[in-house]
């Protein structure tokens, strides 16, 4: 009957044991305090294995509500108390990874930096020849509509003086053309007169031959 007790009490341990046992996984020993690796599940001085610094990952392998087995990174084995140690890391570590990872950007941002400035004066540079290109081409415009606008002005003022020496050509051309009328026609009228003038005086004159007596014979 005892030994039956025993084998039944030994079943439901190996089976409490299946049941509290867990996957491996990391955990770390919590940020407050040193804790300590021991070979059995007993707190006395002589089965310490080894003393964890907070912060360090150790590999569990089993875990009840008191202890729980770990896997050391130098291979050994032990027991540690569940309540020393936490699931997530500790801040300590976090804060010093950060930190590392911090120096780490800042080291590769150093020449990414002088890079961005480099760039920005580039960009400073292009933007300030840029104005004074279009400020250029302003000017250029400026002044060759003001160049235009002078050559316009002198055009028309040429074409007005033109136009001024032309009517007075016109009307010169147009008296002397009436002038040179007026002189053919009075040449007209002083030839016929002066014709009229010598008919009326040799018809005097035959006249007054007539009634003389005297002739005039021409030398044969």
């Amino acid at each position: 009957m005892g030994s039956r007790v025993y084998w039944i009490l030994v079943s439901l341990l190996g089976l409490g044991c299946v049941a509290t046992s867990v996957a491996a996984r990391t955990m770390y020993a919590t940020d407050t305090f040193e804790i300590v690796v021991r070979s059995s599940k007993q707190i006395v001085s002589r089965n310490i294995v080894k003393v964890l610094p907070s912060g360090t990952p150790v590999e569990v392998r089993d875990m009840d509500d008191v202890w729980a087995a770990v896997r050391l990174e130098d291979g050994r084995t032990g027991f540690v108390e569940s309540k020393q140690l936490i699931e997530r890391e500790p801040y300590k570590v976090t804060a010093e990874r950060l930190q590392l990872e911090i120096g780490q950007h800042r080291e590769r941002a150093g020449p990414m930096t002088q890079q961005l400035a480099s760039l920005q004066q580039i960009e400073a540079q292009f933007r300030d020849i840029s104005q004074k290109y279009e400020q250029l081409r302003q000017d250029a415009n400026t002044k060759a509509q003001l160049e235009t606008k002078a050559k316009y002005t002198a055009l028309q003022q040429a074409h007005a003086e033109v136009q001024q020496q032309l009517t007075v050509l016109t009307e010169a051309h147009t008296a002397l053309r009436n002038s040179t009328r007026l002189l053919w026609f009075l040449c007209g009228a002083g030839v016929i007169l002066i014709g009229w003038v010598l008919g009326m005086t040799s018809a005097r004159w035959r006249g007054r031959r007539r009634q003389t007596g005297y002739s005039y014979n021409l030398p044969g």
